[in-house]
């Protein structure tokens, strides 16, 4: 049996009479890298956002770290408990405007975790050298280019010590040229051994780098494989035609 750090049971949701997921289950193993697609609609930000208590499931429960979590109705502390242990990284970086890129990443160091500023600060100067940015820790995000904004976001992320670290589509803002540096990152992450459920549009990062990929659609899962099967033996006739549809681009 597989020693999963989380494992999803029946999350549904539907904002008025929409269905937007429909009895997802979904298991990530410690150090797993999973990339979720699919077309637009499908719900897979709205699975993150569930998964991480900033849309409250319908329905759905999941198993994290060996504790038990109601997606419904969590009480604030287990909210909490869970998001001590859990990164997000979003799509429009959520910088705080007002905070230089250190400001950024210690400030919930500081102020949430009580940790000493100065260590508070050797530990952002440290992860903005693992995102390449340490020459900027007194710039502001309007200072930053929209891939330097994204990689303070993921080092924001680490600065928890995660267990996991979730991605709602990290490059879908960025232009082309500024998305491989942040890929460049998430690489990183990925070989360093950090579990991660990455939405996302980016198939060569989905065939590459993760060790599954889920297709979703219509607020379901068509298919759960792993990345080399599928993308060379894809099963569902549905997610052929997906994968068709880029590869003609």
């Amino acid at each position: 049996m597989v020693d999963n750090l989380l494992s999803v049971k029946g999350l549904s949701k539907s904002f008025g009479s929409g269905k937007i997921l429909d009895s997802i289950n979904l298991d990530v193993g410690k150090g797993d890298v999973i990339a979720i697609i699919g077309p637009s609609g499908a719900g897979k930000t709205t699975l993150l956002r569930c998964i991480s208590f900033l849309e409250r499931a319908d329905a759905g429960y999941m198993a994290f770290a060996d504790k038990e979590y109601s997606l419904h109705d969590a009480p604030r502390k287990d909210i909490l408990d869970f998001r001590r242990k859990t990164g997000f990284v979003f799509q429009n970086y959520n910088l705080f405007l007002n905070r230089t890129a250190i400001g950024n990443i210690t400030e919930g160091l500081i102020i949430a975790r009580k940790m000493p500023k100065a260590e508070a600060e050797a530990k952002g100067m440290e992860l903005l050298r693992k995102v390449g940015l340490e020459d900027k820790a007194g710039s502001y995000p309007s200072e930053l280019s929209g891939g330097q904004q994204q990689r303070i976001a993921i080092a924001r992320a680490m600065a928890s010590d995660p267990l996991m670290i979730f991605f709602d589509e990290p490059t879908s803002a960025l232009d082309p040229e500024l998305t491989g540096e942040v890929l460049s990152v998430m690489r990183q992450l990925a070989d360093d051994g950090m579990t991660m459920l990455v939405v996302t549009h980016e198939l060569g990062f989905a065939e590459n780098v993760s060790d599954r990929v889920i297709f979703m659609e219509n607020g379901i899962v068509v298919e759960d494989a792993p990345s080399g099967k599928f993308f060379s033996e894809p099963e569902k006739e549905r997610t052929k035609e997906f994968l068709a549809t880029f590869i003609e681009r």
